[in-house]
């Protein structure tokens, strides 16, 4: 998908010899796909002498890798597919929709490095929804996102379910206020630590005071 039409780029075969020849199309996933292929298209190969298909050749071997990457419309919910990728700037909330898992309310989370926590999908009927907050430090470039289903090992089961950009450095609202949870919840763990020790320490000033009461008595 390459908004707004389905594209994709073929190569004609260095040895095809000269004619017109049907271009047919099939569905993915169809059982015989070349049993009732649909006449869809025709392209006509024109004569080529031994030096074009050298220089024919010699392209194929340096062509790039396909671009997997799909661009969907803006304004559709994301992802559409495992390769749906769309582009947020670090620090960026992301609405993600899920429409595979009925049913599943609360039970399915996500998990990337863009991610600064596990998000969980919620939803009551069909659609599931969740939202994760994209690492401000996140660099730029292409993160897989993995979804976790109840019952799964975590480790060995997960697979890219989605993948998202990071397209640019974060707005600095956004990065001050995952500054600030990051250091209240930082300052949170001290003072519950600080607090644990000096609780210890109470109890243990409380004991030694009851043994040397016992002792004079």
């Amino acid at each position: 998908m390459m908004t707004p039409v389905l594209t994709t780029t073929v190569a004609i075969a260095c040895d095809a010899k000269p004619g017109a020849y049907p271009v047919t199309l099939s569905r993915a996933g169809d059982e015989k796909p070349t049993e009732h292929p649909a006449r869809w298209a025709r392209v006509r190969v024109q004569p080529a002498d031994d030096a074009a298909r050298q220089a024919c050749r010699d392209k194929l071997k340096h062509l790039p890798a396909a671009d997997r990457d799909e661009h969907w419309a803006a304004d559709t919910s994301w992802p559409q597919s495992d390769w749906d990728v769309r582009g947020f700037p670090a620090g960026s909330r992301v609405t993600i929709t899920d429409n595979e898992d009925e049913g599943l309310d609360g039970q399915v989370t996500l998990s990337s490095n863009a991610f600064t926590g596990r998000p969980t999908l919620r939803g009551a009927r069909v659609v599931l929804t969740g939202t994760a907050t994209l690492r401000c430090d996140a660099a730029p470039g292409l993160y897989a996102v993995y979804r976790h289903l109840p019952g799964q090992d975590q480790a060995r089961d997960a697979e890219p379910w989605a993948r998202l950009r990071v397209t640019g450095a974060a707005r600095a609202s956004a990065c001050s206020a995952q500054a600030a949870a990051s250091s209240h919840g930082s300052s949170r763990t001290t003072w519950v630590a600080w607090a644990a020790a000096g609780g210890a320490l109470l109890a243990a000033a409380a004991l030694l005071l009851r043994l040397r009461s016992r002792r004079r008595a």
